[in-house]
C-alpha cells in the first residue's frame, strides 16, 4: 500500500525549499458585499472560480475574468434565511448554472439559477431545522444531485431531487440515526468500493463524555443506496465533541485518511490501512493534539508539492504536509474561508469576509481538472480523479460542501512539485464510466466531459475555453479575435456533423444538434485544437 510513498517523497519533495506559503491580500479587486458563508465556485460556466456572497438583501458575485480582474455583480433579492451556518453549490436542475443551498438557524432554502445564470429564484422550505453543514451529493446515484443538511437539535434533513431540480424532504433517501448534534457531513468513498459513503461529525452541547449523541457516525453505502452505520467497526466513532472532518489521501497511498478537530479530549489524525479501517496516529504527525476548539477544518495542496495540507482554525492555521505523515505548522493572518484559484495561476487562494488572500506561489508545477457529467450529475460531484506519474499517484474527489460552513471549488487541483511529466489521469464517474487521458499537459486546467475519452483527444490553446458547457443553443469562446475562424463539430464517433465559422459575436450556434457529447475542432496558431462540449 505504501509502495509509492518513498518514491513520491523523493521526487516531489525535491521542492522542499519551496515549501513555504505566503499570501497577499488583494481585496481591492472585489466588490463590497456582506459575507456570511463564502463560496468559491464557477457560477457562469467558464471554468473559473468566482466568489459568491449571500446576504439578507441580495447576492454578490465577483466573476473571475481571464485577465486577473473581476466583474462584480449585485443581484438584489430579499433573503430572510441568510446562510449564517453553511452553504453548498451544485447544478440541481441541469441547466448549466449552479444553484445554491442555504443553511440557516431556522430553515433551508435553495437559490435556483435561471436559464442564463443572471438571476435566482428563492425556494424556502418551511420545516424547522437548526442547520449546520449543508452538502450536495447524488445520494441515490440516479444522475442528479440530492442534498443533505445537518440538524443540530434533531434528525438531519435529506432532500431528494426529482431530476428537474425539485427538491423534497425525504428521510428514506438516507436513513440516519434519529439524534441531535449533527455538525458536519462529508461524502467520501473511504473504503474504495466505488460508491459514496457519508461521515457525520457530531457535537452535542451540554452532553457529557460517553453520551451517544456525541458519537461520530459513518454511513457506509453497500452500492445499492442502502447505508449502514459502522463507525465503531472501522475505528471512526469519536466521542470528543467533533466539529468537522477532512478526508484526503495525506500519504498518497491510494486511500482516504481523515483529520478531525475536536473540542473535548484530543484532535485525531486517522490513518486508513487500505481496507477502510482507521487508526489514530496524531502523536507522531507533529500536529498538536491538544490544540482544541477549531470550527473550520479544510485541506488542499497550498504549496503544490504533491501532498495535501491542513488549513484550520487551530493556533497554527496551516499545517504543511512533509510527505512522510508528518506536518509542520505555520501561522497565517487568517484561519478560514472558501478555497479556490482566483487568478487561475494554479495555486490555491482563499476568500472570506470580503477578503481575497492570493497565494504568492512558487516554482512547483500543477494541474487542474474541471468535470462535466453526462450520465452522472453535471458537476461530476462524487467523481474520483487519480493522477499518475513516475513519482507515484494522487487522488481527489469532487465534493460539494466540506469543512464546517464554506463552499470550496468544484475544480480538482493537484500540485506535482518539480516533476515535469504526468503519465495519466483517470476519472471514475459516479455512473461507473471511466475516462483515461494519457500525458495531460501540466500547468493548465483541463475540462473532462464524461465519456469524452472515447472520442478525439483534446488539444487546446492556453487561455482559451468554451462556455456554457453544457449548452442548449450556442457555445461562446473566452478569447476574442476568433471571429470568422472556420470550425467543424464532430461527434464521439469522429463524424463531422456541422461545418461552420465562429460568428462576429464570438460564438457558434449548435441549437440544431441532438443531445450528446461533441468536439469543436479549429485551426488556431497553425495548430488543430479540439474542445469537448455537451449539447443538452
Amino acid at each position: 500500500m505504501k509502495n509509492n510513498l518513498l518514491l513520491g517523497f523523493a521526487l516531489l519533495c525535491g521542492a522542499s525549499l519551496l515549501a513555504q506559503v505566503s499570501f497577499t491580500n488583494e481585496s481591492h479587486k472585489l466588490g463590497s458585499y456582506p459575507d456570511y458563508s463564502s463560496v468559491a465556485t464557477d457560477m457562469n460556466g467558464d471554468y473559473l472560480d468566482d466568489y459568491v456572497r449571500v446576504s439578507d438583501n441580495g447576492i454578490g458575485i465577483d466573476y473571475q475574468k481571464t485577465d486577473g480582474t473581476f466583474n462584480s455583480v449585485w443581484i438584489a433579492k430579499s433573503i430572510v434565511n441568510v446562510p449564517d451556518w453553511s452553504i453548498a453549490v451544485g447544478d440541481l436542475d441541469k441547466n448549466g448554472y449552479n444553484d445554491i443551498l442555504l443553511g440557516n438557524g431556522q430553515r433551508v432554502s435553495y437559490l435556483m439559477a435561471n436559464s442564463d445564470g443572471t438571476d435566482y429564484d428563492l425556494i424556502d422550505f418551511p420545516e424547522y431545522i437548526f442547520s449546520q453543514r449543508s452538502t450536495m451529493a447524488d445520494i441515490d446515484n440516479d444522475g442528479d444531485l440530492d442534498a443533505f443538511v445537518c440538524h443540530d437539535v434533531d434528525l438531519s434533513h435529506p432532500y431528494r431531487n426529482d431530476g428537474d431540480g425539485n427538491m423534497t424532504l425525504d428521510q428514506t433517501l438516507i436513513e440516519t440515526i434519529d439524534a441531535p448534534g449533527n455538525y458536519a457531513a462529508i461524502w467520501v468513498d473511504y473504503d474504495n468500493d466505488g460508491d459514496q459513503d457519508m461521515y457525520l461529525t457530531k457535537c452535542r452541547g451540554g452532553a457529557s463524555p460517553g453520551d451517544p449523541d456525541r458519537d461520530n457516525a459513518m454511513y457506509t453505502n453497500d452500492g445499492t443506496g442502502v447505508f449502514t452505520e459502522n463507525a465503531l467497526d472501522i475505528g471512526m466513532r469519536d466521542n470528543a465533541q467533533s466539529w468537522s472532518t477532512v478526508f484526503e489521501d495525506f500519504d498518497n497511498d491510494g486511500d482516504y485518511d481523515a483529520f478531525i478537530v475536536n473540542h473535548d479530549f484530543q484532535n485525531r489524525f486517522m490513518l486508513n490501512d487500505g481496507t477502510g479501517v482507521f487508526t489514530d496516529i496524531i502523536a507522531t504527525t507533529g500536529i498538536d493534539p491538544d490544540d482544541l476548539g477549531a470550527w473550520e477544518n479544510q485541506s488542499g495542496d497550498f504549496n503544490n508539492d504533491g501532498f495535501v495540507d491542513i488549513f484550520s482554525e487551530m493556533s497554527s492555521e496551516l499545517y504543511l504536509n512533509n510527505g512522510d505523515l508528518t506536518f509542520t505548522g505555520y501561522n497565517l493572518s487568517f484561519d478560514e474561508g472558501a478555497i479556490g484559484d482566483f487568478n487561475n495561476d494554479g495555486f490555491l487562494d482563499v476568500v472570506n469576509a470580503g477578503n481575497l488572500y492570493t497565494n504568492d506561489g512558487n516554482l512547483n508545477n500543477w494541474v487542474k481538472f474541471a468535470l462535466e457529467g453526462v450520465q452522472s450529475n453535471l458537476n461530476g460531484i462524487g467523481a474520483r480523479i487519480e493522477l499518475k506519474g513516475d513519482w507515484g499517484s494522487q487522488i481527489r474527489e469532487v465534493r460539494s460542501g466540506q469543512g464546517f460552513s464554506h463552499m470550496t471549488s468544484l475544480i480538482a487541483h493537484f500540485g506535482i512539485g518539480l516533476s515535469t511529466t504526468i503519465d495519466q489521469v483517470v476519472v471514475t464517474w459516479p455512473s461507473g464510466i471511466v475516462d483515461t487521458i494519457d500525458n495531460p499537459d501540466m500547468n493548465m486546467q483541463h475540462v473532462i466531459v464524461e465519456g469524452g475519452s472515447l472520442g478525439l483527444s483534446e488539444e487546446q490553446i492556453e487561455g482559451l475555453s468554451i462556455y456554457p458547457n453544457p449548452t442548449v443553443d450556442k457555445i461562446n469562446f473566452s478569447l476574442t479575435g476568433l471571429e470568422n475562424t472556420s470550425a467543424r463539430i464532430i461527434d464521439v464517433n469522429g463524424k463531422v456533423v456541422l461545418n461552420t465559422v465562429i460568428s462576429e459575436e464570438n460564438s457558434i450556434d449548435v441549437a440544431s444538434l441532438n443531445s450528446g457529447i461533441y468536439f469543436v475542432q479549429m485551426e488556431i496558431e497553425k495548430k488543430s485544437v479540439n474542445y469537448q462540449f455537451l449539447k443538452k
